[in-house]
């Protein structure tokens, strides 16, 4: 029944998309939000001591020279799964303003194929497979160098051909570890913010353009199912989810729709919605194997405007470079994390010992 009062044909309760989308309570989100402001925190530390970027001079050393791509690409698709696509740039932050368009390209694609660690231990708090999620990030590291070197090949001579180096921002430096911690504690608690602030925001507008197709489909007779964003971008993502193995027992239009919602909206949103809406609970172990592995990734609308404005703001005689290049960058991250989703689901025979069960409330 609607919640307020009028006539139940023209009043879907789908209006209300808050309750489809996140059924979990006030102090289940302060929580999920509590665990991203420690492990932010935890990852300056970390930096401050030097942990993290011994290990992602590791990383990008071995792809620098497995891959044969320049010092600047390796070292940002190498620190991707760690620190985020905004802080990640902030690394190679005296050579933005010199690097190759490619190269551009490139630093934004990365930034797109994966999910950063900020926000990994929110989407396991869900209850989403972790290991899942860490092999998708690993796994796209050289999709997404593959995929941006076919989509923008290298035409010009690179600043850091030949040298990974990971300068030193002794600007920012903290003074001591307490002072990093303190750091990495304000700057989870501004994403924890972002992260609330935009999930409300996408949630709300989903909800208004859902309540206005709903109305609208039931002029057109479009009942059952009810005229929705996520049916029509279900059927545009349709061919992608066959693509990519998903069984076809019913599971490929959801498995699509969440696809196009994470493109549409994010994935916290769709992961959200594979984890507690009723609708993907019967979803077999292998598609929701693949759709954890095609969600696993930045490359959505908000996250299209959070890379140029960072690019803009370390580099502001690039911005018209980055304009051009970003939405070019969102595919190629779109197709990158959908490369390892694909290779999940080739590879991975026991798809139901990475299942975590549903917490659908029913």
């Amino acid at each position: 029944m609607p919640r307020f009062g009028g006539d139940p044909r023209f009043i879907n309760p789908r209006v209300f998309y808050f309750e489809y989308t996140y059924r979990g309570s006030l102090s289940d989100c302060l929580l999920l939000l509590a665990a991203v402001i420690f492990f932010v925190a935890l990852v300056q530390l970390l930096y401050y001591w030097g942990t993290l970027q011994w290990l992602i001079q590791k990383f990008a050393v071995f792809f620098f020279w497995s891959m044969r791509v320049s010092g600047a690409e390796a070292v940002v698709a190498a620190a991707s799964p760690f620190i985020g696509q905004g802080e990640s740039a902030m690394l190679i932050k005296p050579f933005v303003a010199h690097l190759t368009q490619a190269e551009l390209h490139q630093v934004m694609c990365s930034g797109f194929a994966t999910i950063a660690g900020s926000v990994l231990v929110a989407y396991i708090s869900l209850g989403v497979n972790g290991q899942a999620l860490i092999s998708s990030c690993v796994m796209s590291i050289p999709a997404s160098l593959a995929i941006s070197k076919l989509r923008y090949p290298e035409t010009e001579e690179t600043l850091t051909t030949g040298r990974c180096v990971i300068p030193d921002d002794d600007e920012h430096r903290a003074a001591n570890s307490l002072h990093a911690f303190a750091n990495g504690a304000w700057l989870g608690l501004k994403i924890a913010g972002m992260i609330l602030a935009t999930l409300l925001c996408i949630i709300a507008f989903l909800g208004l353009a859902n309540g206005l197709l709903t109305w609208w489909g039931r002029y057109l007779n479009i009942n059952d199912p009810p005229l929705t964003v996520e049916l029509i971008v279900g059927y545009i993502c349709y061919p992608i989810a066959f693509l990519l193995g998903v069984p076809r027992n019913g599971d490929m239009l959801k498995v699509a729709q969440l696809i196009g919602t994470k493109l549409i909206a994010n994935e916290f949103v769709a992961y959200t919605a594979l984890q507690t809406d009723p609708a993907y609970a019967d979803l077999s172990p292998r598609s929701r194997l693949i759709a954890t592995y095609a969600l696993c990734g930045f490359a959505n609308i908000g996250s299209l405007g959070t890379q140029i404005g960072v690019l803009s703001q370390i580099a502001p005689g690039r911005s018209a470079d980055v304009s051009r290049l970003a939405v070019s960058a969102l595919i190629a991250g779109a197709l990158s994390t959908l490369t390892s989703a694909s290779v999940a689901g080739l590879l991975i025979s026991d798809q139901a010992a990475f299942f975590t069960p549903s917490t659908a409330n029913g």
